[in-house]
This record gives structure tokens, C-alpha cells and sequence, in this order.
């Protein structure tokens, strides 16, 4: 079992969890420029990570899930005042991101907040000076209801051009979100292959925090 960072604890090594959404996550994309018909460079956005919406959590046929008993007790599937920490390895890199979640499945609507992006260190933890603040309509928290997904606002992550300082091949992004209050059943993608890590309920938010 891999070790748990404070507050982040281990979430899913395979069937990787979405709170009240299931992150197309990131429908994550990055801003590249491209030459149009007159070689002007401009730029458009390119899909970088993508997860579909499987289903309500937990149906599916999840291999080898972990207890996740601390995360939701008495059998809920529901996260309560809790932050995820999702961690994603993009196909492509850009300076400039969007992130997209979703609530297809879900039955209420569900309200996050205090979104960030960052380059993971190990585990659970960001590389200090990485962690960036994401908004959507300039907003930091967003309500997304039944059925509905939404887009994040542009968020420029100043480090990709440090090639000095970071080697980004292979590196994996960071993607951290509060759940305000009892998000309701959650949509997720049961077929996630990568560890993530949540907060225990009723502990509030923790996006900013490196580890």
C-alpha cells in the first residue's frame, strides 16, 4: 500500500474516483500555436487528457480497488467537504490549460471549488512555486448540474517554459478540488489507472497546500 500523505490520503490505485464528476478531467487542454493559410502563428486547443463518464460510483468492474472506507463511510457514495487530488499525465504540453468536469451521470448538482494545477512531486505532493489557482468565469467555485459539464477558464502555467529547471517529459499534473458540502452520487471512469488521493470527509478544502 502506498504511503499517505497529510492530508491527502491513498485514493485508488486502479478505478480512479471523480468527486460528483467524472473529470474528463480534464477534457484537459493545452493551447498550441499552429500556422494558419497565411503563416501567421495563432493558437488553438488541443485535447491532452481525456477520462469518459462511466457510470454512477461504484458500478463498473473496478480491479483491485483499496478499502476506501476512511473516504466514505457506512457505505456512502457521496463526498462530503472533501478535496481530491487527481493526478494526470498529459499527452501534450502547452503553456496555457483548461479543464473540463463533468456531472453527466450525477442526479443533484454539485458545487467545487478553490481549483488548482500543479506539477506533481511524488505521491500526493507539488512541486513548491507550481501550484496555480484555476477559475471558472473568473470564479472560484462553480455549480454543475445534472447532466452538465463545464470548462474551466484559461489557466497559464508559468513553469512549462522553465526547461532549465523542469524536464516535463513523462511528468504528471496535479489537478486538486474541493467538494462544497455533500456533493451527492458521483460519475466516475472505473477503468482509472492511476493513484490519486482524497481528504477524509468534514475536513474542508486543501487545493493549496503542497502536501
Amino acid at each position: 500500500m502506498l504511503e499517505s500523505l497529510a492530508p491527502f490520503r491513498f485514493l485508488a490505485r486502479r478505478g480512479l474516483l471523480r468527486a460528483g464528476l467524472a473529470v474528463l478531467l480534464l477534457g484537459l487542454s493545452a493551447a498550441r500555436a499552429h500556422d494558419d493559410d497565411r503563416g501567421k502563428g495563432k493558437q488553438k486547443w488541443v485535447t491532452s487528457w481525456a477520462a469518459s463518464a462511466h457510470g454512477l460510483y461504484p458500478s463498473g468492474t473496478a480491479v483491485a480497488q483499496p478499502n476506501l472506507a476512511f473516504a466514505f463511510p457506512g457505505g456512502t457514495t457521496s463526498a462530503n467537504d472533501q478535496t481530491f487530488r487527481l493526478i494526470v499525465r498529459p499527452n501534450l504540453w502547452g503553456e496555457r490549460f483548461r479543464i473540463r468536469f463533468s456531472n453527466f451521470f450525477g442526479p443533484q448538482a454539485v458545487t467545487l471549488d478553490d481549483f488548482y494545477l500543479g506539477l506533481q512531486a511524488s505521491a500526493g505532493a507539488i512541486v513548491p512555486g507550481t501550484n496555480t489557482r484555476v477559475t471558472f468565469g473568473r470564479s472560484r467555485s462553480v455549480t454543475i448540474p445534472p447532466g452538465q459539464s463545464v470548462w474551466s477558464d484559461a489557466v497559464d502555467l508559468d513553469f512549462v517554459d522553465q526547461v532549465e529547471t523542469f524536464a516535463l517529459e513523462g511528468r504528471k499534473l496535479a489537478v486538486s478540488f474541493h467538494a462544497v458540502g455533500n456533493s451527492g452520487s458521483m460519475t466516475w471512469h472505473s477503468k482509472g489507472m492511476q493513484t490519486s488521493y482524497i481528504t477524509s470527509p468534514g475536513t474542508g478544502s486543501h487545493g493549496a497546500d503542497h502536501a
